[in-house]
């Protein structure tokens, strides 16, 4: 008995030892982790990372070969770390479905790549898509054959900013279309040359799943939990008729649940839509995944009056979602002067007051710069970018 006795306890400390070796070779075996991991959500794979080093080691070895920028890009983008570059210059978004694919990790065929374009960068960016990247230009029945008569080289920062021409989407001045041969089918990009921002374009879509983006140095989902987690989708976009259901069904095909409104018997089901909350992006209901820039060249100064300023615009945009007609919208303050470079949106109004101080000012000091028609005056304009961040920034 006591033979017995003495033996029974390593028996049962050998075979939990072994579940613990088992456990953690699954965390040390590529193959294995892999196929686990790729069969889980977003917020599973961050779980799994915390339960153990192992499984951290694991997880991070994965997220970094499935979000891998350049392969993600490599299928309409030759050139990833040019393209990249011009992002970084230029504060272009990646944005759309092509965003989803690479924060869902799948696949959808049809879709195309949307690249979202700040006022002023966008002849840069179709000269490189066609010069870079041998796309052809396929312009629609109202456009002109060749682009460059459409854009412009250069962009006066120092006038009033322009209205948006009509479009079915807020904050669209124009679209252009561009195709090439692909190894299986013809690829397809389309740049929208935004009347605000990139931004201000995209809190507009149809609806939260697609509220997505990729800029050069990161991935930003503004509803992750909903999006990729609950599979839910709500609609904030009231432009397009209620009886077209085509974008309706077609993220209901890919495994979306569409909320037109919340109703107070949904809810509780759907907080994770944060309705009613001033947002920033990179806020903690945001999940930014950073990428590798090693090799992007960063932004370089404006010109020798102005500071430099190396991140992406799009990181100091906030708004807010609010019940509106029995539906919900989006809202916000837009931020636009010839004082900065690029335009902005907060729904926080105490913010907004900083700002428009700011902006005001110069104007009350007698020191507003009035806008000028000499070409080398306008090139030295300073842009007020530090200032403008510290205040976004507060």
């Amino acid at each position: 008995m006591s033979q017995t006795s003495t033996i029974g306890p390593p028996s049962q400390r050998q075979h939990r030892f072994a579940d613990e070796c088992v456990i953690g070779q699954v965390f040390h075996c590529p193959p294995i982790y892999n196929l686990i991991f790729s069969c889980v959500s977003p917020g599973t794979l961050v779980r799994i990372g915390l339960s153990c080093h192992a499984a951290y080691i694991a997880s991070r070895d994965f997220s970094q070969r499935a979000f891998n920028i350049h392969c993600h890009l490599s299928r309409f983008i030759v050139k990833p770390l040019a393209f990249r570059s011009l992002q970084a210059r230029t504060g272009t978004l990646i944005t759309g479905s092509n965003v989803l694919q690479f924060l869902d990790r799948t696949f959808y065929p049809e879709a195309d790549m949307d690249l979202y374009v700040h006022p002023g960068h966008t002849r840069e960016v179709l000269d490189f898509i066609v010069e870079r990247e041998g796309y052809r230009f396929k312009p629609h029945s109202r456009q002109r054959l060749d682009y460059r008569e459409i854009v412009p080289h250069e962009w006066d920062g120092t006038q009033d900013r322009g209205k948006p021409l009509h479009y079915r989407i807020k904050g669209i001045k124009s679209v252009f279309s561009f195709e090439k041969h692909g190894p299986e089918c013809p690829l397809k990009i389309q740049i929208i040359e935004c009347a605000a921002s990139p931004f201000d374009t995209i809190i507009n879509f149809h609806s939260t799943c697609v509220m997505n983006f990729i800029t050069f140095d990161a991935a930003y989902s503004l509803y992750p939990v909903a999006t990729f987690e609950e599979r839910n989708t709500l609609q904030v976009w009231r432009e397009r008729p209620f009886h077209d259901l085509t974008v309706v069904n077609k993220y209901s095909e890919r495994g979306f649940t569409w909320f037109s409104t919340l109703t107070a018997s949904t809810f509780s089901q759907v907080s994770s839509f944060h309705a009613s909350e001033d947002r920033t992006v990179g806020d903690r209901y945001t999940w930014k995944v950073a990428l590798n820039i090693q090799g992007v060249d960063l932004r370089p100064p404006m010109n020798s009056s102005s500071s430099i300023f190396q991140c992406d615009p799009v990181i100091y945009n906030g708004w807010s979602l609010l019940e509106r007609d029995e539906g919900i919208i989006t809202v916000y303050n837009p931020i636009e002067s010839t004082l900065f470079r690029y335009n902005y949106s907060t729904a926080n109004a105490i913010l907004q007051f900083e700002l428009c101080w700011f902006m005001l000012r110069p104007c009350l000091r007698g020191h507003m710069l009035p806008p000028s028609n000499d070409p080398l005056e306008k090139e030295r304009r300073p842009w007020f970018i530090n200032s403008v961040l510290q205040v976004l920034l507060w």
